[in-house]
């Protein structure tokens, strides 16, 4: 079984092959560890469907970032089944977030159409479990740890003629260069609506899991400062997409309820995650200054070389 943590171990100087292999070993192998627990555990432990996601994630982002490196017929099977993964833990973890989050609201305001608004919640979060379960059987039946021992074992010595092909360090410039270059992009771009929040935080996320990959070709600093910094920004983003994901939730539902009840819960509830939503986006958009964007940027140009994205005029910034 992997490791549970989210650093990758290397050194500039290791050959690519080998912190390949470490890496998708480990990501895959805590992915099918939870993927388990996440169906043989009780419900109650959501920290399971979490780490499922959130390792998932990290598997794919792992797959993209060696993909050169992979057989293209084994790399393409196995994407496609971490993929179902995702997506089945993906649902499961957006109900139990806006359960609890819901649930500790209505503990201080109880109210009947909390009420019947929790039991819309936990039904929805019933029937999720449902995919993850088909997919864990599906890929037992299909002998998926299995196959991504194969796959490890099949990387290859390296990816073609380039010179970063087999240094470690040469490799994680270049990596981290071409995610950059759309995340620094987005940085710049007006976030004045939800989908420019939304595509500027799942660049981001990229960023992010590479990091963890690419710690060790760089020095501590990229581990202790610029990291946590990139986080800071990201769930500040993620509280923003949590309004979305419960309004966009609530509106599906909405249009499904004969109950008048219901549909005023329903209602109601959409109408409060729509208040909490413009709230949120206006203090982000208030504390995301042309300062904060320059410094990231700044930051990251330490360790990748890409000026152009950095440039910002102080006085463009119209908060």
């Amino acid at each position: 079984m992997g490791s549970n943590s989210k650093w990758v171990e290397g050194s500039p100087d290791d050959p690519v092959r080998h912190v390949a292999r470490r890496v998708l070993s480990g990501r895959l192998a805590r992915m099918w560890h939870f993927l388990e627990r996440a169906v043989r555990s009780p419900r109650s432990e959501t920290e399971n469907v979490h780490q499922l996601r959130v390792f998932s994630r990290r598997a794919a982002a792992a797959m993209d970032i060696f993909e050169a490196w992979l057989p293209p017929k084994r790399g393409r099977s196995v994407n496609k089944k971490i993929k179902q993964v995702r997506q089945a833990a993906g649902a499961a973890r957006d109900f139990d977030v806006l359960l609890l989050r819901w649930t500790g609201r209505l503990e201080q305001s109880p109210s009947s159409r909390g009420s019947l608004l929790l039991e819309e919640i936990t039904h929805h979060r019933q029937e999720a479990q449902g995919p993850i379960e088909a997919v864990h059987d599906k890929l037992v039946e299909r002998r998926f740890a299995r196959k991504t021992s194969k796959l490890v074992d099949r990387i290859r010595k390296n990816a073609g003629d380039g010179p970063c092909d087999q240094r470690f360090g040469c490799m994680a410039r270049v990596a981290m260069d071409r995610l950059l270059a759309p995340y620094l992009k987005a940085a710049q771009a007006e976030l004045d609506d939800a989908q420019a929040l939304h595509a500027f935080r799942i660049q981001g996320k990229q960023v992010r899991y590479a990091m963890e990959v690419f710690s060790g070709a760089f020095d501590e600093e990229f581990r202790s400062e610029l990291y946590p910094a990139l986080v800071n920004l990201q769930e500040r983003l993620g509280a923003i997409n949590d309004h979305v994901t419960a309004k966009n939730y609530f509106c599906q539902w909405l249009s499904t309820k004969e109950s008048s009840a219901a549909r005023e819960a329903i209602d109601w509830a959409m109408n409060e995650e729509r208040e909490a939503l413009d709230t949120s986006r206006h203090e982000f958009l208030a504390w995301w200054t042309s300062e904060r964007r320059a410094d990231l940027c700044g930051r990251f140009a330490r360790y990748v070389q890409s000026p152009d994205e950095c440039e910002t005029d102080p006085a463009e910034d119209k908060q």
